[in-house]
């Protein structure tokens, strides 16, 4: 309870500081902008609906796919029109359900590298013709990449990945967009709380005041602290 308590609010913390959502909001539209129908919406990992929420609104149903019990219990209350399935993406049967948009941001990282392949093709399975599938993952580069590396392990081999996209639904299915999400704090641990809250490991919590001296050294600006994050969407569309 204590740790999923500390996750919220971390999790909280990190949304209000940050640009994120919003330009993620705007890429997003870009892409829905050419989907051939709006009918059905899965939301892969919702958290807290920050995104399903704006963007079921594009769509006549939504269906969220989300291992957190506590999210789910939100999303019901707030928005009882959407089927929320307290599931995680491993373990969830949809049968033979069809989604014309597909997202899952920022989820990959809870899934071992080596089954980040077959999981995106569950998602694919689950399109339908001429529907798009939607990955947000952290940029191997930048600040946030920087900081990683610092303090532990970030690997996440983006450019084969992306082949292998390429290669199990052709080049012409795919579109890669950049974008970066700024994260400002005034106190120094608000930004040590965001830091936690990115490096998705609550054992380095030990950690505290060497993430707080990294911060200070490097992200110290007028009036508070930045961090930039550099993030990457990836679109795999279904032919047909």
């Amino acid at each position: 309870m204590r740790e999923e308590k500390e996750y919220r609010r971390q999790l909280h913390h990190f949304v209000t500081s940050s640009t994120e959502k919003g330009i993620e909001l705007i890429k997003i539209g870009e892409i829905l902008s050419g989907l051939r129908h709006r009918r059905t919406f899965l939301d892969i990992g919702a958290g807290g609906g920050d995104l399903t929420i704006p963007l079921s609104g594009s769509f006549r149903k939504t269906t969220v796919v989300e291992p957190n019990a506590r999210q789910v219990a939100f999303l019901r209350t707030q928005r009882p029109e959407f089927e929320c399935i307290h599931e995680s993406w491993e373990k969830v049967a949809l049968a033979d359900r069809r989604f014309d948009f597909i997202l899952c941001s920022h989820v990959l990282y809870y899934i071992s590298p080596g089954k980040w392949l077959p999981t995106v093709a569950k998602m694919h399975a689950h399109l339908e013709p001429g529907g798009r599938l939607v990955l947000v993952i952290q940029s191997p580069i930048g600040q946030v990449a920087e900081f990683f590396n610092a303090f532990t392990r970030y690997d996440v081999p983006i450019l084969d990945v992306w082949k292998s996209l390429g290669e199990a639904y052709g080049e012409e299915n795919l579109d890669v967009r950049y974008f970066l999400n700024d994260i400002r704090t005034k106190t120094l641990e608000g930004m040590v709380d965001i830091g936690l809250f990115l490096l998705c490991d609550p054992s380095l919590r030990r950690r505290r005041p060497e993430i707080a001296a990294y911060f200070q050294q490097r992200h110290r600006i007028p009036g508070g602290y930045r961090l930039v994050q550099d993030e990457i969407l990836l679109s795999v569309s279904k032919s047909g």
